[in-house]
């Protein structure tokens, strides 16, 4: 009955309610200590309900990731005055969305990438925004490891940034389980000026395709700190049991069972423009959103910067 009334993400966000109240009923200490931790409890509590029932982010509570465990195997320090071609390619050029993807929109300057955002009258494929995604499809691709970014959120209203990883598997016929490659979003954000929720990202995990097999679960909603003016790092810890979730090294949330994949992915940078594509006289063009849309920013915003620091990929140390 449960099974029908709640989504997977409401059944964990309901646990961890009844485990939050727990804690409060239990506290633990003595003294302050002991009022601290029903005050503590009742923090968590607070915020599960906003999330819950106003969609209000949560603030990472969870392990602090220890680099000191683990390897570094892979990095782009966008070190040089151009995109490194051995290790990024374009995730596609032409209509994408609201907007258009063109690699010539990631631009390397001062140690960073800059994905840049903006409108062309005169684009490579006609009048419109631009920006660009790019992957390390058959360039870099890795299985479990810990996969990390440093970056400026695009600040901007129709358009949100995102670090992610894919797999040629999610084009597989559906198999129920994300075991044979899935998309995991480390992190996208959605919310620029969207109230509680405006320097908060989300994660989000999709398997079996982006047609009619499709299942996805948005992992959460977490706070970062002035995402768009200040550098935050977001994280992925993927092992063969778990995918666990980091902002600024703490974590988020963790999935386990059928949401894990067990084959190789690679990385992807990318800003969306909301919209959709359409076929018009027969020519795909891209159609702005009509809520949440990119001309609702004042002309002086663009052009609108994701602006990355690095990416690095690690890979757990053996142990001792």
């Amino acid at each position: 009955m449960l099974d029908s009334l709640f989504s997977f993400r409401e059944h964990r966000m309901i646990q961890r309610l009844l485990d939050a109240l727990q804690s409060a009923l239990r506290p633990t200490g003595e003294g302050l200590g002991y009022f601290k931790s029903i005050i503590a409890s009742l923090v968590v509590v607070a915020e599960l309900l906003g999330e819950l029932f106003f969609g209000h982010p949560q603030t990472p509570r969870g392990q602090v990731i220890n680099l000191d465990e683990w390897e570094l195997v892979w990095r782009d320090e966008f070190d040089g005055d151009s995109l490194d071609l051995t290790k990024w390619r374009s995730h596609g050029n032409g209509p994408r969305r609201g907007g258009y993807w063109d690699i010539d929109q990631a631009i390397v300057q001062d140690g960073n990438l800059i994905i840049r955002t903006e409108y062309k009258e005169d684009g490579k494929y006609g009048p419109g925004w631009y920006s660009a995604g790019l992957d390390t499809r058959g360039l870099f691709e890795k299985k479990y490891g810990y996969f990390e970014v440093s970056c400026k959120c695009p600040p901007g209203v129709g358009l949100w940034g995102a670090f992610w990883t894919m797999s040629d598997g999610m084009s597989n016929p559906p198999d129920g389980s994300a075991a044979d490659g899935c998309e995991i979003d480390i992190f996208e954000s959605f919310n620029y000026n969207q109230g509680a929720r405006h320097d908060a990202i989300s994660h989000a995990v999709h398997y079996d395709g982006y047609g009619d097999g499709l299942t996805s679960v948005l992992v959460g909603v977490y706070k970062g700190k002035n995402i768009y003016t200040e550098y935050n790092t977001y994280g992925l810890e993927w092992n063969e049991n778990e995918l666990i979730f980091y902002i600024n090294g703490v974590e988020t949330d963790r999935l386990s069972g059928v949401w894990v994949p067990q084959v190789a992915e690679y990385l992807l940078l990318s800003v969306e423009v909301a919209g959709t594509v359409e076929t018009i006289n027969g020519q795909r063009v891209p159609v702005l959103a009509k809520d949440n849309n990119i001309t609702m920013n004042p002309p002086s915003a663009f052009p609108i910067d994701f602006v990355v620091d690095y990416v690095r990929v690690y890979e757990r140390k053996p142990a001792a």
